[in-house]
């Protein structure tokens, strides 16, 4: 598998918001095959303590949520950071929304003082991919988010749709 789905949770959304959980998961984009994972939760004092920034609005949407998954065993910044850098596969492209999660991760490399862990070349957006396929994937206003807002639950449910997106490529 040289495909890996990324996604983060944090409590803002500018880039120097506070990371408090990353999930990768290397994926079949042919066949929708789910590989190895990750899974990391990270200490909120420990990002604010780093120069990262949480935003009223953001703390009053986790208030609402009943996942509050990432208190769990958190571990350190750079420990999380590191465990990304452990976990990519130097050969394989990441999948994300690029204007969300690549920042807010390349962001969190640099106030802990190290490169990004993940080549530019090898990014991938997701949104792109969903344009070009033509897949529709706009959520209707009255209906329920599908994503649970914890970061492995919310790969998963991407890659089921990124997955669509590249059968209707290749149909094409």
């Amino acid at each position: 598998m040289k495909d890996i789905m990324l996604d983060i949770e944090t409590l803002g959304t500018l880039h120097n918001s506070v990371i408090t959980q990353i999930g990768m998961l290397y994926f079949d984009r042919l066949t929708g095959e789910l590989g190895k994972e990750l899974l990391v939760n990270i200490r909120i004092q420990d990002c604010i303590d780093s120069g990262l920034r949480v935003d009223g609005g953001a703390l009053k949407f986790w208030f609402e949520q009943e996942n509050k998954s990432f208190l769990k065993n958190p571990v350190t910044l750079s420990k999380a950071l590191e465990c990304v850098r452990t976990f990519y596969d130097k050969q394989s492209l990441v999948w994300a929304h690029s204007t969300f999660d690549f920042p807010l991760l390349s962001n969190a490399y640099s106030v802990i003082g190290q490169g990004f862990a993940l080549p530019y070349r090898n990014l991938r957006d997701i949104r792109t991919l969903v344009d070009l396929s033509g897949l529709e994937y706009i959520k209707k206003e009255d209906s329920k988010d599908p994503k649970t807002h914890n970061a492995m639950e919310d790969c998963k449910y991407q890659v089921v749709y990124c997955v669509e997106c590249f059968k209707k490529l290749k149909e094409r």
